[in-house]
């Protein structure tokens, strides 16, 4: 069974993968996480990766990825995700995986981080260092993370902060979610532009998360 992704990400990003067709795969450099790069090499500069979530809905999610409020979500699938990379990595040469993120006491990472730091001494595989990326602390657990990870084995330059992998933004995007704290007039902007200006011909819609229900009475 397909598994059901979302990114949270702001209006702006969501409207490049549309315009630029494509995705953009950030060097781990650029996150907060210390661990994200704990584990260094001569090839370190040539893994890009990108995080999916697993949960459809989350407060934290919203508050972390979107806190100015006027974010939107991006739905998508594992399956339609591979589906609209694979043209482009066989075209550029670029290998992915797409995995859930595994987590893990400190203590465990630590000693995955050098058991694999040992392997690749012995025998240096990109694809392998590439593992480094698929364990976080379990403080970071609210993400439910799957990792989109792209490395480029015949890169002879390093790309300093990040590269862009060509897709179909129609064929990938199912449908997109708008903050529910956004305001109305934000709302339908948001819709009038994915909608009219963009093409989109998904749904288009304002989360319900804060939706206020009819107050339950008790009577004195």
């Amino acid at each position: 069974m397909p598994i059901t992704l979302y990114r949270i990400q702001s209006f702006e990003r969501a409207v490049q993968i549309f315009e630029q067709k494509a995705l953009y795969l950030a060097h781990p450099s650029s996150w907060d996480d210390p661990y994200e790069t704990r584990l260094r090499h001569e090839a370190s500069g040539l893994l890009f990766a990108q995080c999916w979530c697993r949960s459809g809905v989350s407060d934290a999610m919203w508050r972390i990825y979107s806190p100015d409020r006027l974010g939107v979500r991006i739905r998508t699938t594992d399956v339609k995700l591979r589906a609209a990379i694979n043209q482009s990595i066989r075209e550029d040469g670029v290998k992915i995986r797409l995995k859930a993120v595994e987590y893990l006491k400190e203590i465990d990472i630590n000693n995955k981080l050098e058991d694999l730091a040992d392997d690749l001494q012995a025998e240096f595989s990109l694809a392998r260092a590439a593992d480094a990326l698929l364990w976080k602390r379990r403080a970071f657990e609210h993400e439910n993370e799957t990792r989109l990870i792209a490395f480029h084995q015949n890169l002879t330059t390093n790309p300093k902060d990040g590269i862009r992998i060509r897709i179909n933004p129609h064929d990938l995007i199912e449908d997109i979610l708008i903050d529910p704290r956004a305001p109305e007039p934000y709302v339908k902007a948001y819709q009038l532009y994915f909608e009219h200006v963009l093409k989109f011909d998904g749904r288009v819609s304002k989360s319900r998360l804060y939706q206020q229900k009819p107050p339950i009475e008790i009577a004195a």
